[in-house]
């Protein structure tokens, strides 16, 4: 049977509350893909969200064309063909909506891949499009543009052809009959392309593991105490899963794993495998799109290369002092703004709420004009409240708390600004020592003893620039400039290993620590 494989990209989920199509992709079995951009009515705009999805932005809408000539571009190249689309309940809502406005018909028999799968994989982790593509060993990666995703559903279709002769379709006639004569199975229980044995056989030890690809890409790497529970642990479960995991396992095929010493061990070696293998679905640790930032002494200006003039750091972004910048700025000129803060607050609110917090605290608002001043607040509240929290996980919880108030329209007042800028100093203290820690440890001989070892001989681990177990030279490092010359892969590796030793401490283990 004939088909030509086709997409659409739009500016939402349904055309009856709006949304258009933005763009058109299609390809034959035999032909290059081909795709345009689709002129929006009344040259509406592209919502943000829309362009973050896609990477399509309101200036390339210059080269957009009208649907109505790329649709009879498609009835002059594929006369007698049918339209292959991967999951076309999306698109028939569209289809149909532009065609009922020319009083027409689309003019293509419509076959879903989706709908194929159902039938024939009813138990398959997912059954969406890149999941489903790279089950059939197509390496998707990101599948943003409409082109992409064509590509992909002609993978998936070339992928079904084998299954589906196995049922004896091979006509458009029956290819009907089956699908409908055929129900959509329920699933019963999740079945993985990953042979069982190959994870039921991984070692009880501590290490890493990569998940592969069929197309022998690294999609995941992760660390475990016992490489066997961790691993297996995925397999676990039918309800309530992450779509995204499952997205991840329907198209793993084989496991590679690396033992090692220690769980701290598997930890250092998990951060620098994800930088040298960038796996598509990982997020944390990667190196894509973050620098190091180093500030001066004063903290009024910043560069991503440590130097004398910039060597207060390092931090992996300005953000979490931005705020009391922006304080400090407003006391120096006594001109407040609405943006001090992550969210849109009134300037007189704003200076309310520092007033408030220096009349609780015996401060004088004078302080604020100096954000070493600040600093030393925060180190000496951190210290006196005993602070352990993560630079992350502070982060993350004010980014949550911001939004929560956001979604609940909660009415701030200056007490709660006041709270806001405790919180605030409080996280910035954090962060700084945290960079101070970080620096101790860049050259140091360490000594490590889990307590679940007590008569174990002590791990030693030796740490110059950086590298861990690198030249074991004891001689003292000059304590300037630690940082120059040294990157975000060094940063995390450095955190990964303070927060393994912190752990070790947490749990009465041994810990010892020779800052060269």
């Amino acid at each position: 049977m004939p088909v030509f494989f086709f997409d659409l990209q739009t500016t939402g989920s349904k055309p009856e509350s709006g949304a258009s199509i933005l763009e058109m992709a299609w390809t034959s079995s035999c032909g290059t893909t081909e795709a345009s951009l689709i002129k929006l009515p009344d040259d509406e705009k592209i919502p943000y969200r829309i362009q973050m999805i896609t990477g399509i932005f309101n200036d390339d809408m210059v080269a957009a064309n009208p649907a109505g000539e790329i649709f009879a571009k498609l009835e002059e190249k594929y006369p007698g063909h049918r339209c292959v689309i991967h999951f076309a309940q999306f698109e028939k809502p569209f289809l149909t909506d532009h065609f009922t406005k020319v009083e027409k018909n689309f003019p293509f028999e419509i076959i879903c891949t989706h709908e194929i799968a159902k039938r024939l994989f009813p138990n398959l982790p997912t059954r969406g499009i890149k999941g489903l593509a790279g089950y059939f060993g197509y390496p998707s990666q990101d599948l943003k543009r409409a082109a992409q995703q064509t590509a992909a559903t002609q993978a998936i279709w070339q992928g079904l052809l084998p299954e589906l002769a196995k049922q004896g379709v091979e006509t458009w006639e029956q290819l009907q009959e089956w699908l409908q004569a055929t129900p959509k199975a329920s699933r019963t229980k999740y079945e993985y392309p990953l042979p069982k044995e190959k994870r039921l056989t991984l070692p009880d030890q501590p290490g890493i593991y990569r998940m592969i690809s069929k197309w022998d890409e690294i999609l995941y790497v992760g660390k475990a105490t016992s490489l066997k529970d961790r691993v297996n642990s995925y397999f676990r479960g039918q309800k309530n899963r992450d779509a995204r995991k499952l997205e991840m396992l329907t198209q793993v095929y084989d496991l590679r794993v690396t033992t090692c010493g220690s769980p701290l061990e598997a930890a250092l070696l998990e951060t620098d495998e994800i930088k040298k293998w960038d796996p598509r679905y990982n997020i944390s640790l990667k190196a894509t799109h973050r620098n190091l930032v180093f500030f001066n002494s004063d903290f009024t200006d910043m560069e991503f290369e440590q130097s004398p003039e910039f060597c207060a750091g390092p931090y992996t972004s300005s953000l979490v002092f931005d705020s009391l910048r922006n304080l400090r700025d407003c006391v120096v000129s006594d001109k407040f703004h609405d943006n001090i803060f992550y969210e849109p607050i009134e300037a007189t609110l704003a200076q309310e709420g520092l007033q408030i917090f220096c009349e609780r605290n015996g401060l004088q608002v004078e302080m604020f004009k100096s954000m070493r001043s600040l600093l030393a607040l925060s180190l000496w509240w951190n210290r006196k409240y005993e602070i352990q929290e993560h630079h992350s996980e502070e982060e993350e919880s004010e980014t949550q708390e911001e939004s929560s108030i956001e979604e609940l329209e909660i009415v701030l007042t200056a007490e709660d600004l006041a709270d806001k800028i405790d919180r605030h100093i409080m996280r910035a203290g954090a962060t700084y020592l945290r960079s101070k820690q970080l620096s101790k440890i860049l050259n140091s001989e360490i000594s490590y003893r889990p307590v679940s070892c007590p008569e174990q001989a002590p791990y030693k681990l030796s740490v110059r620039k950086g590298l861990v177990n690198g030249e074991n030279n004891l001689e003292r490092v000059p304590k300037v400039l630690l940082w120059q010359g040294l990157s975000i892969d060094t940063y995390d590796r450095m955190s990964v290993l303070l927060m393994e030793l912190g752990k070790i401490e947490t749990q009465s283990g041994e810990v010892i620590i020779d800052y060269l």
